[in-house]
Parts: structure tokens; C-alpha cells; sequence
């Protein structure tokens, strides 16, 4: 249940981009179990003399009661067959030679070989002395560097064994490699309708171990609904939203999600304003759709498509529309120790001729449309403190590549903007686990541009994914940066229940200016805020999580600087 709330503590970056504002509400993903390692057995006789005087020490894949290698090393340190065992690891043995080699430190050199074979990513390894003779004063140890025997699944009802099997990229007959077998769960648990763990069996051959995929799943297939005020104050602050989710598509480990997004408009239709729509102020309809390649990259594709009605006098039916469609290839690559490590390449098509989506006023007579790239590098790991991620991501657009993809329209929709742009955005996150249960959260964002961005790519702060205690999009610029930071309570349990409480205190922050001057626009914003907050999760049924803020500092000069309460509430199967 604490993963559980970890992985829901944080929202979508505050880049100001429509979709991200009405993405289909994932499902939970269920917390995998870890256990600590267990720590090395004492040894009772660690003081008792097993060889009086040293005279070599020999490592080998030799099992055999007597071995011509270990007559073979005497006054040396060797090994035989094992090339992670390499002149400079022996030679930290060398200090042994010619002196009393006791049963505890025949111990500590076994432990220190299996360390050697962790570091290389191969944990599975059995070091140990075997019968032997060793009146001459030469030491044989035996290594077994267990190789992989087959890959099953277990407790799998939902996803079928070969699904489960494709995704883990080990090779019968080689020796398992800790960094395979994370980048196998790490797509396994992709999808959040099951969870996978790896149990190691002995196999069937001499020296083989079979990998077996302890998996625990449910039906890949979740409908829900939720409630937000987060939304901006032109198109309704109170927000519902319904959705549709399915993790298994053609039994081929695809998913794909639907979600409609309104404001409460939808019950009694536009407040009566005059020469105002009778409808509501916000409709959007997004999708997303994710699909596992053979060669265990992935492909994504997602979109959005919203009307926006604004609550302004005068506007005679004018509405706001605003679509995009989204491409990303996923390329895993190799990772490097603990960290699993991925370049993503994408396209971005975006139609507009508003900007009420992002808290501006104005429905335009023309359409901007939007043609870019995305080059992305993301990294994520374990490192001494805890979880942490990063990625650096390039967007590129060349501009003119239709007719409403030129200087006239983007300078329409803010002055200054051009249709070829470059802009760069930095990302990062930190969990910290801290004593006593609590722990620390820290995510960080910077973007900087050479050019005048349209609002859709421009860095937005307020609101509950960037800056809480302001309303969403308060201030925007071409150029700037966001924190956010957490500090959380243990996870209060009620009894035998599934029903975890989760109190926080929070400090964000950020600033943002523009390239230029603009007339109509304040050139630089900053925002601060502190508060706390309260997250409660039943189960995956019930995720409910609500903040209340002070900003301190006022988003204009002389403006209001009062308390702000979110609540974000999904109901789901």
C-alpha cells in the first residue's frame, strides 16, 4: 500500500499541453513485494586453522575430490575457467600467502567472490570449498556460476504464459544476468493489471536454474469516474470525468484507454450569460493506446479532442477547438547496473484557434497547426537514497508544412511566435525513504527555448501538477522552471482493511519568463506556495487525494495571495 502511494503521489509535468490536462486516469499499479537480503550466515569454527601455511589459493569450476589444478598452484594465486576472477581481484589474496589461513577467512574470501559476480550483474553463483586434501597448503575453491535451465510463469489467470515468457530476455544456457532479469520486470510491470516478481528453482541440468515469473493478475478491464476543481476558472473549475481501460487487447499485452472530461456545465448547461452557449464550457474526448514490439520496444499512440465554450459575455456561439494526435517509439536500451535506461522518439500534430485551455480569453478566426519532433532520453534506477528518475527531452518543429502552419497564424495566436521552434525541457525525481516510515519527494523541472512559443508549448505554472495554491496556468513563459517537493507521514492502516491515510506537507515553487517582451502578458511570473495535504487509498477502488495551499507571494503585483483547496477524487472497478 505504501507503493501504492508513491506511485500516485505525483501528477502529470506542468508542461502546458491540453492533453496532458485530460489523460485517461490509469489504474493503480499493484506494489511488488521486496524482501531485504538475508544477511551471511556466521561461521561457528571462524577461528579454527584449516591450513597452518598458505602456500597457494586456486579457483576453479573443477568439482572433483582431486584436481591436477590445485597441484598446479602451488606459491600462486589462480583460476581456472573464470574470467571475472582476473589478476587484480587475486592479487588482494596475496597478503594470505605463507601465513595461517583460518576457517573465518576462507569465509570472507568465498563472500568476497560472490560480491564479485553481484557487481558483474550475475548474483547466481555458488562459491564453496570442496572435498579435498590440503596437506601441501593449496586451497582449491569451487565457483558455480548457475546458467539459466528455462523461464516459466505461475499464478498467471489472465495473461497467458507465453506473454509473460517473451518479456523476460534471458537466453536458455547463459548465465543469468541480474540486468536482464530488471529490465524483464521492468516491462512486465508495465502493465498495472498484474505484478510480477522472479522466484529462482534449481533446474533440471547440473549447475542450471530455472527463472519462474510469481505472478499475481486481475482482470485487465477497469471503467471509472472522478472528480477534480482543478480546472481553469474560464472553462469551469469543477471537473468530472468517466473512463474506460483494457490491459490485454487481442491477448497481446496492448492497452488502451478512453476517457470524456467535462465540468459540471453538463447538468444545466452554460451559466445564462448573455449571447453566451447553452452548453458546457468544456468537452474533451482522449484516448491512449500502448503495444509491446517482439523486440521488446514498445510503440504509443495518444490523442485528444476538446470544445471549449467561454464564460464571457458576447461570445454568440464561439467555441474553442483544440485536437492533437501523438506518436512515440520506445527504444529500450541495454541498462547500465541498476538503471534501466530508454531513448524515445516522437511526433506531436496539435490543431487550435484558442487559448482558453491554458486561462487566456480568446477563440481566434484562424487555426494554428502544430508539426513537431521529439527526441527524449529517460533513466530510472536505484541509487544510495532511494528512486530516482531523469530525463532530457528535445521538441523541434520545422514549421511550414501546411497551410495553417505559418508565420500569420502562430503570430494570430501570440505575437511574436514563429511555426519553427526549438525548445528543450530537463526532468527529475527523487524518493527518499527517511527513518521512522517517512519519507522525502522531489521533482524538478526546467525548459528553456531560443524562440516565442505558442501557449500549448509554453511552460505553465498553478495548479495542482506544477504550483498548488494558484489557479492552473496563473503565469506562463517560453523559459522556466518548477519544484515540488513533499515531505510524507508513514501510511496510517486501519486494522486488517485495505484502506491506507496519508498525510503530507509540501513546499512548490517556480519561475517563468519570455523570450521577449510581450505587451499583453506579464514577462516573468513567480510563484511560491506551502501547505499540506492528504492522500487515502482503498484498495484500488478509491483514490482520493486533497490539498490545501497559501501562496506566498501573489501571481501579479497586488493580486490575491488566499488559501487554495484541491480535491481529486477516482472511483474505479
Amino acid at each position: 500500500m505504501t507503493a501504492l502511494l508513491t506511485l500516485l503521489a505525483w501528477v502529470t509535468p506542468a508542461a502546458a499541453q491540453s492533453y496532458r490536462d485530460v489523460t485517461p486516469s490509469p489504474p493503480p499499479a499493484p506494489a511488488r513485494p521486496s524482501a531485504a537480503p538475508a544477511p551471511a550466515a556466521p561461521v561457528d569454527n571462524a577461528a579454527q586453522v584449516a591450513v597452518a601455511s598458505l602456500h597457494g589459493l586456486t579457483f576453479t569450476t573443477d568439482r572433483s575430490a582431486t584436481s591436477p589444478v590445485a597441484q598446479a598452484a602451488d606459491g600462486a594465486l589462480t583460476s581456472t575457467g573464470l574470467p571475472l576472477l582476473d589478476a587484480h581481484f587475486l592479487a588482494s589474496f596475496a597478503a594470505d600467502l605463507g601465513k595461517p589461513m583460518t576457517f573465518g577467512r576462507l569465509a570472507e574470501i568465498r563472500r568476497a567472490v560472490v560480491q564479485r559476480y553481484r557487481d558483474a550483474g550475475q548474483p547466481l553463483v555458488d562459491v564453496y570449498l570442496p572435498e579435498q586434501d590440503v596437506t601441501n597448503g593449496v586451497v582449491r575453491i569451487a565457483v558455480a556460476n548457475y546458467r539459466l535451465g528455462k523461464v516459466t510463469a505461475r499464478g498467471n489467470r489472465y495473461f497467458p504464459d507465453r506473454l509473460l515468457v517473451r518479456e523476460m530476455p534471458l537466453t536458455p544456457g547463459a548465465p543469468i544476468r541480474e540486468t536482464d532479469v530488471a529490465s524483464g520486470l521492468s516491462l512486465l510491470n508495465l502493465n498495472p493489471y498484474r505484478t510480477v516478481d522472479v522466484v529462482y528453482a534449481p533446474g533440471d541440468a547440473e549447475d542450471s536454474t530455472d527463472v519462474v515469473l510469481e505472478t499475481q493478475d486481475r482482470l485487465p478491464l477497469r471503467v471509472s469516474a472522478g472528480f477534480d476543481n482543478d480546472g481553469v476558472a474560464q472553462l469551469g473549475r469543477d471537473r468530472i470525468f468517466a473512463g474506460i481501460d483494457y490491459g490485454n487487447l487481442f491477448g497481446l499485452d496492448q492497452q488502451i484507454g478512453y476517457q470524456l472530461t467535462t465540468n459540471t456545465d453538463v447538468f444545466d448547461g452554460n451559466p445564462d450569460i448573455f449571447g453566451g452557449a447553452n452548453r458546457p464550457r468544456f468537452v474533451a474526448h482522449s484516448f491512449n493506446y500502448g503495444a509491446p514490439l517482439p523486440w521488446l520496444d514498445r510503440v504509443e499512440l495518444f490523442g485528444m479532442y476538446a470544445q471549449s465554450s467561454p464564460d464571457v459575455a458576447n461570445s454568440f456561439g464561439q467555441t474553442g477547438i483544440s485536437a492533437q494526435l501523438s506518436f512515440r517509439y520506445d527504444w529500450r536500451l541495454v541498462p547500465i547496473g541498476a538503471w534501466q535506461q530508454q531513448i524515445q522518439l516522437g511526433y506531436d500534430f496539435k490543431r487550435s484557434n484558442n487559448d482558453l485551455e491554458f486561462g487566456g480569453f480568446q477563440v481566434f478566426n484562424s487555426n494554428t497547426h502544430i508539426h513537431q519532433f521529439v527526441l527524449a532520453y529517460d533513466a530510472n534506477g536505484r541509487d544510495t537514497l532511494g528512486q530516482a528518475s531523469a530525463s532530457a527531452t528535445l521538441v523541434m518543429s520545422p514549421g511550414y508544412l501546411d497551410g495553417d502552419d505559418n508565420d500569420a497564424a502562430f503570430n494570430t495566436a501570440r505575437l511574436g511566435a514563429s511555426p519553427r521552434y526549438t525548445y528543450m525541457q530537463l526532468t527529475g525525481q527523487h524518493d527518499v525513504a527517511l527513518p521512522a516510515g517517512f519519507s522525502f519527494s522531489a521533482h524538478g523541472m526546467f525548459q528553456w527555448t531560443p524562440d516565442t512559443l505558442l501557449p500549448s508549448e509554453e511552460l505553465g505554472l498553478g495548479g495542482d501538477s506544477s504550483v498548488r495554491g494558484y489557479e492552473p496556468y496563473v503565469v506562463e513563459g517560453d523559459r522556466g522552471w518548477n519544484l515540488q517537493t513533499e515531505l510524507r507521514t508513514p501510511p496510517l492502516m486501519f486494522g486488517t482493511t485495505s484502506v491506507a491515510l496519508q498525510p503530507f506537507l509540501f513546499f512548490d515553487a517556480g519561475h517563468v519568463w519570455n523570450r521577449i517582451d510581450e505587451p499583453t502578458e506579464p514577462n516573468n511570473g513567480s510563484l511560491i506556495s506551502v501547505g499540506a495535504g492528504l492522500r487515502l487509498q482503498f484498495s484500488r477502488y478509491v483514490n482520493v487525494r486533497g490539498t490545501f495551499s497559501a501562496p506566498l507571494r501573489a501571481a501579479v503585483p497586488n493580486g490575491s495571495k488566499s488559501p487554495l483547496a484541491i480535491v481529486y477524487v477516482v472511483v474505479g472497478s
